[in-house]
């Protein structure tokens, strides 16, 4: 995630919408504080896409990409894939296994600072 995109923006946005919804039960449990921070920033995605140039060759999924083409990552679609998370159209306040989103990327260009990112949010 580049420097300018701010999770700390994306959660206070977040709970400025919704507060009467979750604003109880996060109260009533402050234990699900961290949580809600991850499946907030899963939800609301901060960063949309990140477009990259293709190093190779290849066909992804039956579509031939070319080296040097362009192809954009959509994380916002990632953190919403039905293979991958249950009922991924909702905000569920403690989601188990939250922190497992693509917000940050993913392998060498995952954001140096996926740590400590949700503790500043």
């Amino acid at each position: 995630m580049p420097g300018d995109q701010d999770p700390d923006f994306t959660v206070e946005q977040f709970i400025s919408m919704d507060p009467p919804k979750h604003d109880g039960q996060r109260k009533a449990d402050p234990s699900l504080v961290p949580m809600m921070v991850s499946e907030i920033i899963r939800y609301q995605t901060p960063l949309m896409h990140m477009r990259r140039t293709v190093t190779k060759d290849a066909i992804f999924k039956g579509y031939n990409v070319k080296k040097g083409d362009k192809v954009a990552m959509w994380y916002v679609s990632g953190n919403r894939d039905a293979d991958k998370i249950d009922r991924p159209d909702e905000f569920i306040i403690d989601r188990e296994r939250a922190r497992n989103h693509l917000s940050f990327g993913f392998g060498v260009h995952r954001c140096h600072a996926h740590h400590f990112a949700p503790e500043v949010a």
